[in-house]
């Protein structure tokens, strides 16, 4: 934990220094806790290490390695500017939200976009650019990997809606095969809802196959014998 107290902070052969260089967004006169505070606010809102932004040997480096003042990494270029941002967002922005505003007001942070990752994506953006860069079965593990590794923590919205989303996406854009294979990865964490078989026949009679529809819609009822819509479509099917 202590790795993540790192700043920007000129080396001076020992950390911290007694001053501070090359602070640009930050004020000059900051004090050193305070400085601290903040770098370590940044680290744990993007689940990141001092040199992610700091130029270092490697990311279990002593800080008193780190030259915190080089302005080398693209990463500290970007904080800088999002920094930026937040500033506007807070002091201008939300500013001119009508009146009344909740108290104590509500504030942006780090950790309002990022979540805990270092690029904030919402999940079906990551999961959709897989999909289209490498298909679906890279897609599926890349699915399986950030739940098991981010489930429970806020980072990414593991709902099931996520993915019956992204899976209706794909049917209107004519990748009938890729929603269904998103159905039934989503079936796998989800195995009670009625939701995601009834997509299923969707996607199926889009496709022309009104066989596996009704199969879709009736495992539907199987799961939820009040789940209206995949009765009706039944009763729909039926009519002359």
């Amino acid at each position: 934990m202590h790795l993540l107290l790192a700043a920007v902070l000129a080396v001076q052969g020992r950390f911290p220094p007694d001053s501070f260089t090359n602070l640009k967004v930050l004020p000059k006169n900051i004090d050193q806790r305070t400085l601290i505070a903040t770098m370590r606010s940044f680290a744990q809102a993007l689940g990141v290490r001092c040199t992610y932004c700091h130029v270092g040997p490697r990311d279990d480096a002593p800080l008193d390695s780190i030259d915190f003042a080089k302005d080398d990494k693209r990463t500290k270029k970007a904080a800088r500017v999002m920094l930026d941002m937040v500033r506007h967002i807070n002091g201008e922005h939300l500013a001119d939200v009508p009146p009344p505003r909740a108290q104590p007001k509500v504030e942006v942070r780090c950790m309002t976009c990022h979540r805990g990752i270092a690029r904030p994506r919402l999940l079906d953006d990551e999961i959709g650019l897989v999909l289209a860069d490498s298909g679906l079965p890279a897609a599926a593990r890349r699915y399986r990997d950030l739940r098991q590794r981010y489930y429970g923590s806020g980072s990414y919205d593991f709902r099931e809606n996520v993915l019956n989303e992204l899976a209706r996406a794909e049917a209107r854009a004519g990748r009938g095969d890729n929603a269904i294979g998103l159905l039934e990865l989503n079936a796998e964490f989800n195995p009670a809802s009625p939701m995601i078989p009834f997509i299923e026949g969707e996607v199926y009679l889009q496709r022309g196959d009104t066989a596996r529809a009704v199969a879709g819609w009736r495992g539907a009822l199987v799961k939820d014998s009040t789940f209206g819509p995949a009765r009706d479509r039944l009763r729909r099917l039926a009519r002359p």
